[in-house]
């Protein structure tokens, strides 16, 4: 039947979702953290990369604008984050959780250590604590122990972004173009805490899968359609294919033999199937 055929082709094309999840969580982020001041001018469109200043005799003097600073920053998170979420995909159980601290402690020393940054002193501190209950408490206390800084953080970056940029950037002020830029990128943060949370706490890896896509899809349609930005385009067309491929596998694959059954039965079965 067209039903069938519709299924199988699903399949064909996306019963990998989670391998597509991890393609666009590391190679498709990498360029976000490696090379953040080319990609966010794609990201963000028009933003302003130099402040000049014209001093005497009419020569200039240019600095890096701050919203630019804090954009290629925040990018970089974006880019450990998304590893963040992506060990969950790669890994299970307790390394699972310890690898994806890792990339987080990771993205922070790069900010400590090569940008002079400090990152948020109660970010750091609850990074420590969890890693500590991850090795030391029962399996059961670490996981919810991870799942808790996740919300705490993702919560956070979402009601209060403006309180966490100022933290590295003392600078920033409310409504400036920095504050906008560091609060979009929050946004993206704060679904991949949610994303591992979600994982951690779900019955199975593949119901994580889907239930992150599905987050996912909500905020990059936000983006695209409210803020006229978001990743470039093949990444959105991936992160599509992932999502479809993810409810398909959770979903669908199970749907042909049921619905086969309830046309047996009938237009009354098939009415009450839906």
């Amino acid at each position: 039947s067209s039903l069938r055929w519709l299924g199988h082709l699903s399949a064909l094309c996306t019963m990998q979702a989670k391998y597509g999840s991890i393609l666009y969580n590391t190679v498709g982020v990498l360029p976000f953290g490696l090379m953040s001041a080319e990609m966010l001018p794609e990201v963000w469109k028009g933003i302003a990369t130099e402040t000049c200043k014209t001093g005497f005799g009419g020569g200039k003097t240019c600095t890096e604008a701050l919203e630019f600073t804090v954009g290629k920053v925040y990018l970089q998170v974006i880019c450990g984050s998304a590893l963040f979420y992506a060990m969950h995909l790669l890994l299970e159980g307790k390394s699972a959780l310890l690898a994806s601290m890792a990339m987080l402690i990771g993205t922070m020393g790069k900010h400590i250590l090569v940008d002079d940054l400090m990152p948020p002193p109660p970010v750091m501190a609850m990074v420590a604590l969890t890693v500590a209950l991850i090795l030391l408490a029962p399996a059961a206390w670490g996981r919810r122990a991870y799942i808790g800084f996740c919300v705490v953080n993702a919560a956070t970056f979402l009601l209060d972004p403006l309180t966490v940029i100022t933290d590295s950037f003392p600078a920033v002020e409310a409504g400036s173009p920095a504050a906008e830029i560091g609060t979009f990128e929050f946004e993206v943060v704060a679904l991949y805490f949610l994303c591992a949370a979600v994982t951690v706490a779900s019955p199975s890896q593949a119901y994580g899968l889907a239930y992150s896509c599905q987050m996912g899809c909500a905020l990059l349609l936000k983006h695209i359609l409210v803020n006229k930005s978001g990743p470039p385009a093949p990444m959105v067309a991936l992160y599509a294919v992932t999502s479809m491929g993810a409810w398909y596998e959770v979903g669908w694959a199970d749907f042909p033999k049921p619905l086969e059954e309830a046309m047996q039965a009938g237009a009354v079965g098939v009415h009450g199937l839906l």
